[in-house]
């Protein structure tokens, strides 16, 4: 993807370019009659004064005469400023074009939140917003916006499809709307009209957002303040940027298929080991467990008959026994297999957090989970297998992500607490802003098979509480005020650290 990208750069701004050039050079053709029609005092559809479109029109040279007219100083200042708009955007698209080419994935939200500030910022804009419709026929959700301070925000849970259907039926067929004023919204726009009056702007820009041939969401652009119209060269390179975010999200969408479709091989590659682990334990142990209940039957017989060969049901019964032994051994057999002792070393539990945090870092991006570390000063070293317990806190980490997952409003944070636990133990605790654990399994998480999650197994609690337990600790779980999950388990302190605290005590 990155020899792509860097393939892609050149030539996205050659594109640029060359639209640049076409648009300057029919706007040179023009450039004597707009000024004409400036000096009249006619409203030119520039960027936001005459001025400011004569401004753009000056940069190709043009036959012909024109007559001079001499600005007030209030158009000559106005000019000047859309002039500047003009140059910093017109500076920004090679900026963005190569951003957007280089981001990964798991970058590309962050990069289009801050080319929408810097965008509006350029223009003097309020407002703006990216909507994303991820597969045909699913909803249009509202997934990144930028709002200039002290200016109306978003309404609460806005819903375009509900709030302007029409309009957004409109866009997402792939024609743009724009507006100066709000009388310029056509009747048959009358859900648009309604909403532009509740919660503005008084001018807008809604651009549909294009992947290759198909539309994926829109982007639009407000201003609440009085401004000119909507010139086209700017519609055109606000169309070609939005394309830019376009193409990103639809590499950032390719790539968290690929990743759900590969998180659904492991899923299954697990159930067909598991099935096939379990087929075998149930072929093993049914041949003992049928002797045994042979061996038993018979004794059983003899004594109901009154058999008086003890000899006879003394050899059932010890048959009885040395299958049960098979049986015994076979499952030892099966627990040792999966029973990696490791190698004991003293670990420093900051050190490992920070590793732990670092292998579910793309993880965390991509689900765009932030995670916060406390690690206290006081906190001690551990004696232990460092690769196991850094597995019990990625295994927490990914459950709390999971939590996270399933909430549609709220904080997606996770934060990781390690302390000392009394005098001899240091905790390490993860807490989520999920949902909370059912009531119905919240005493049975530590089970086998025993999970919340719809896709789940229910192992990984399992295996986490036998890592922890096998190094001497417990784990527990408990709810995280005012929303949430807590995981945590405590080690046993290092022999040193131990003498060492009860020295300083």
């Amino acid at each position: 993807m990155t020899g792509f990208a860097l393939l892609l750069v050149p030539t996205i701004a050659r594109i640029s370019t060359i639209s640049m050039l076409r648009a300057l050079w029919r706007n040179g053709q023009n450039a004597q009659r707009g000024e004409e029609l400036a000096a009249s005092g006619y409203p030119l559809p520039g960027l936001r004064s005459p001025q400011g479109a004569r401004h753009l029109l000056m940069l190709m040279p043009r036959t012909g005469t024109s007559k001079t007219i001499k600005p007030t100083r209030v158009r000559a200042a106005s000019a000047d400023r859309v002039g500047q708009e003009a140059q910093r955007f017109e500076s920004l698209v090679p900026e963005l074009s190569t951003a957007m080419a280089r981001a990964p994935a798991h970058a590309v939200d962050r990069e289009i939140e801050t080319w929408l500030g810097k965008i509006c910022k350029a223009l003097d804009l309020d407002r703006s917003a990216i909507y994303e419709r991820e597969v045909p026929g699913d909803r249009i959700r509202t997934t990144h916006t930028w709002l200039r301070a002290n200016f109306p925000p978003f309404p609460r849970n806005y819903d375009p499809e509900k709030l302007v259907k029409t309009a957004a039926d409109w866009v997402m067929a792939g024609n743009r709307l724009t507006f100066a004023r709000p009388s310029d919204i056509p009747s048959e726009l009358e859900d648009l009209r309604r909403a532009v009056k509740r919660y503005g702007p008084a001018a807008s820009a809604v651009i549909p957002m294009w992947a290759g041939d198909r539309v994926i969401g829109a982007a639009s652009f407000g201003q609440f303040r009085p401004s000119g119209e909507w010139a086209p060269e700017l519609l055109d390179r606000l169309t070609f940027t939005v394309r830019l975010f376009g193409s990103a999200i639809e590499r950032k969408q390719a790539e968290a298929m690929l990743h759900a479709a590969a998180a659904e091989v492991r899923l299954a590659s697990r159930r067909n080991m598991m099935s096939e682990l379990v087929g075998s334990l149930a072929h093993e142990l049914n041949q003992p467990l049928t002797a045994i209940l042979s061996n038993l039957g018979g004794v059983s017989r003899l004594l109901s008959q009154g058999n008086s060969e003890p000899a006879t049901i003394l050899s059932a019964v010890n048959d009885a026994i040395e299958d049960t032994k098979r049986a015994g051994e076979i499952v030892r057999r099966v627990r040792a297999m999966f029973k990696d002792h490791g190698r004991r070393e003293t670990i420093n539990v900051g050190t490992l957090i920070d590793e732990a945090v670092k292998l579910i870092a793309v993880e965390a991006a991509f689900r765009r989970v932030t995670v916060r570390t406390e690690v206290s000063p006081a906190a001690q070293r551990v004696v232990g297998d460092a690769i196991h317990l850094q597995q019990c806190v990625v295994n927490l980490l990914l459950n709390a992500f999971d939590a996270i997952a399933e909430t549609k409003a709220g904080p997606r944070e996770v934060a990781i607490r390690v302390a000392p636990e009394k005098a001899r133990w240091v905790s390490i605790k993860v807490s989520d802003t999920g949902a909370g654990i059912d009531p119905s399994v919240a005493n049975r998480l530590f089970e086998p098979f025993v999970t919340t999650k719809s896709q789940g197994m229910g192992l990984g609690l399992l295996v986490t509480r036998s890592i922890v337990e096998s190094h001497g600790g417990k784990i527990w779980v408990a709810p995280n005020p005012p929303r949430g999950t807590t995981f945590a388990f405590a080690l046993p302190r290092a022999q040193k650290d131990r003498a060492s605290a009860s020295k300083r005590a």
